[in-house]
């Protein structure tokens, strides 16, 4: 009877490792999707405090050259593998491999409550489905400790025992091992950096200027098709429209001008938003608004897109000395009520126009929220 429990246990971790991966697959999905199309809308974007977009989108969630859930659903191929071993062998007063299984559940869980910790405190938005990832971690915890109990062991004595089965299991432990460094060295060398944008910095071919209205724009000095971008230096789907636009201006730079609007998701300036999103949004659409005033809007553009999503603030001395603009002049423009006005009609009018989220691309008066439909270039751009 006492083996027929066990064998229940075991076949519990198992399922549960099994429901770990699959939710961490699902997380790999969605980090894909997430900085690869615009349109994308996740399942589990609840709210501003909820939302698997935010979370997958933050710095955070790329650790050691691949996505965090990648790592996870590796390590509960570890966990399950090791789980179908233990299942494989006749039952027996041996612990093998769950004392181990304890001890690295019990690391998983306490890499599960720092996670959380930096979801909650410094990105500000929660994932529900690494929230279950989270929960299962701590049930495999359970489950492990009752796995030992029913064989009375301790979890310090099991892994004593475990650790002496594995010197007596060299040659497969050593497959093992060498398995999983592949498998993780494999995916560490193949995957893209796609949660990486380069920016483009030169754009000395294109012609400049600023509407009637006082707006900058870039391309055609006779545009057939001119498209208004609303964006966000904070926002990584913004960058890469602003990637995009810049690659159309190449391929058509005698029919497509894209003028710049702002439209930061901060609460300091965007009073649509009811809490702290884009902490530095506001500052750096001033920094861009400000820069044009020496005639360098573009540059300032470029250098935001590249760094505005890193931890460290960009700050106006850097802008200054890294474009190469008067420090002097950019300050007290930073300061003037006639950029904060300038930024606060851009996001009035986006508002009028029902744009909720960046990037937003506008034509006539039609806004394409993400990116402009193919279909829709080509009936402008014949």
């Amino acid at each position: 009877k006492n083996s027929h429990t066990v064998l229940r246990w075991r076949i519990a971790v198992l399922v549960l490792c099994t429901i770990g991966a699959a939710l961490s697959a699902d997380l790999v999905r969605l980090h894909v999707r997430v900085h690869t199309d615009p349109d994308y809308h996740s399942y589990c974007a609840v709210s501003e405090w909820a939302n698997c977009e935010t979370v997958a989108e933050s710095v955070q969630s790329v650790a050691l050259g691949l996505p965090v859930a990648v790592w996870g659903f590796l390590v509960y191929l570890a966990l399950g593998t090791l789980t179908a071993w233990g299942i494989r062998r006749p039952l027996s007063p041996s612990s093998w491999p769950f004392g181990l299984l304890f001890w690295l559940s019990l690391i998983s869980s306490g890499v599960s409550v720092y996670l959380y910790l930096v979801s909650h405190l410094v990105i500000e938005s929660i994932c529900f489905v690494c929230m279950g990832t989270y929960a299962v971690n701590f049930v495999l915890i359970a489950l492990c400790w009752v796995e030992l109990r029913c064989l009375r062991l301790n979890p310090i004595s099991a892994l004593v025992a475990d650790l002496r089965s594995l010197r007596e299991r060299r040659v497969t432990v050593a497959l093992f091992v060498a398995f999983f460094v592949i498998v993780a060295g494999a995916l560490w060398a193949s995957v893209p950096h796609y949660w990486e944008v380069q920016v483009t910095h030169d754009h000395s071919g294109f012609p400049t200027g600023a509407t009637s209205e006082g707006y900058p724009w870039i391309g055609a000095l006779e545009p057939s098709l001119v498209i208004a971008e609303y964006s966000d230096y904070q926002c990584p789907h913004c960058r890469r429209g602003h990637e995009q636009m810049r690659q159309l201006i190449r391929d058509r730079p005698e029919e497509v001008r894209l003028v710049h609007r702002q439209y930061p998701l901060d609460q300091a300036c965007n009073k649509s938003l009811t809490r702290p999103f884009h902490p530095y949004a506001c500052a750096y659409a001033k920094l861009s608004y400000c820069a044009e005033e020496q005639n360098r809007f573009w540059d300032a553009n470029d250098f935001l897109f590249e760094h505005g999503r890193r931890k460290a603030p960009v700050t106006t001395e850097e802008l200054a000395r890294e474009i190469g603009i008067d420090f002097d002049l950019l300050q007290r423009c930073m300061t003037s009520d006639s950029a904060a006005r300038a930024i606060e009609a851009d996001i009035e009018e986006g508002r009028s126009l029902g744009i909720r989220g960046t990037p937003t691309f506008v034509i006539g008066d039609l806004a394409y929220p993400g990116g402009i439909p193919p279909e829709v270039l080509a009936e402008h751009l014949r």
